[in-house]
């Protein structure tokens, strides 16, 4: 006689999807640094300084220098793993190496799609940063 085995309740998909937030949030407090407190990305040339709203994170942030103009551009995403709109705007300030203002502008970020869970930026600065100069960028609500 076969032995029968007892299964377990599968859980549901409202279950499944509240761990999988705990894990997620569990997972991005552990690796990364607070959304509030700014963050250092970026080579030794030129330093970008980032930092978000709460809930919030700017991540594949990419600096492109021209010989008299700088493009800038990354993604705001987040942080919960949920779906909806990114609000706010991303401002990008070049400071120059004796703490003054060089150039700065913003933008509001643009989602991709409405299934996307984060927006992208695109700011291009009409300044030629010298050495020494730092890149801010901040995501701002309301």
């Amino acid at each position: 006689m076969p032995i029968r085995q007892e299964r377990k309740p599968m859980k549901s998909n409202r279950q499944m999807t509240a761990i999988a937030a705990v894990l997620a949030g569990a997972m991005s407090l552990g690796g990364t640094a607070c959304a509030g407190q700014p963050t250092t990305a970026g080579g030794a040339e030129l330093p970008v300084q980032t930092s978000a709203a709460s809930h919030f994170e700017i991540t594949r942030v990419r600096v492109q220098r021209d010989a008299d103009t700088m493009s800038i551009s990354g993604d705001v995403a987040n942080q919960l793993p949920l779906r909806g709109i990114i609000p706010g705007h991303v401002e990008a300030r070049v400071i120059g190496p004796d703490g003054a203002t060089l150039a700065t502008d913003s933008t509001d970020p643009m989602k991709r799609n409405r299934q996307a869970r984060s927006a992208h930026f695109y700011i291009r600065l009409p300044v030629s940063a010298p050495a020494g100069s730092r890149i801010e960028i901040t995501h701002k609500l309301g």
